[in-house]
């Protein structure tokens, strides 16, 4: 039993892969999550799938059973989204889960992701990042939200949708705490008006009220926060001041508490400073 999970150009429709061409030309089903959205990558590629199923967030167990019964009986099948990558962001994981229960040999095919994609394009930081999904619709969940992107030391990353993208950036940067993040914002990437923005919260906003043509398509946030850098350069401001006068030890724990860093990491600094000195 064998279920791949294949990737879906996110613009551009010649970037479906030869190898997910054959693996879907040589398949005994296709599960979608939008009939009509896939038809147009399908007709493209020549492409005629014997057996079609749907497949979208308002799917049940009873849907699951259905392909996993398909499995059962030796045929082959797959999984595509509308765009890009299967799971993120989009149904299949429930699915996913329950085939990897009865046995079935999961193959995931690389292929066309927005998340990887604007963030090599970004300028920001691409050594640790961590996806956030959907930006929040309420207060309460953006603040949530946003104390984990604040307390990253990494890139963090979301989706947005046009009508909502300039309100929540507004609301940012009317938030003392949130309002000198680095952001890039990437628009229709591998499409023909693919384009990015990259600045301060109020830049970007200011940026995007002079252009209202960018305010339609799909986007993706990229975040930086910086606090850690300024907690860095408050240690080392701390430790100029007050070196001379406190032991080591009392120090390091006062300056944790004071920018709620761990000692581990203060002590770090202070072996920088010292061999910088």
């Amino acid at each position: 039993m064998v279920f791949y999970i294949i990737p879906t150009p996110i613009g551009n429709l010649n970037d479906l892969s030869p190898r997910a061409i054959a693996t879907i030309s040589s398949l005994d089903f296709l599960v979608v999550e939008n009939f009509n959205i896939t038809r147009k990558l399908l007709s493209r590629h020549s492409i005629t799938p014997p057996k079609i199923l749907i497949y979208n967030d308002q799917s049940n167990e009873s849907d699951r059973i259905k392909i996993c019964n398909l499995l059962k009986k030796g045929l082959c099948g797959a999984i595509v989204s509308d765009a890009g990558t299967p799971l993120i962001s989009d149904p299949g994981y429930k699915l996913i889960k329950e085939l990897v229960t009865i046995g079935v040999e999961i193959i995931s095919i690389p292929g066309p992701n927005a998340v990887i994609s604007a963030l090599v394009a970004s300028g920001l930081p691409t050594d640790q990042f961590q996806f956030l999904g959907f930006f929040p619709r309420k207060d309460k969940e953006k603040i949530t939200c946003l104390n984990s992107i604040k307390n990253f030391t990494g890139t963090s990353i979301l989706f947005d949708t046009p009508k909502r993208l300039v309100n929540n950036l507004e609301w940012l940067n009317t938030n003392s705490e949130f309002n000198d993040f680095d952001i890039c914002i990437a628009k229709e990437i591998s499409k023909i008006n693919e384009s990015y923005f990259r600045g301060k919260t109020s830049e970007i906003i200011e940026l995007l009220k002079h252009n209202e043509s960018f305010r339609k398509g799909e986007f993706v946030v990229l975040i930086k926060s910086n606090k850690h850098e300024n907690d860095d350069l408050l240690v080392e401001e701390l430790f100029h001041h007050f070196a001379k006068y406190v032991p080591n030890k009392e120090l390091i724990q006062s300056i944790s508490k004071i920018t709620g860093n761990p000692k581990n990491k203060i002590y770090k600094i202070f072996l920088t400073l010292f061999n910088r000195d």
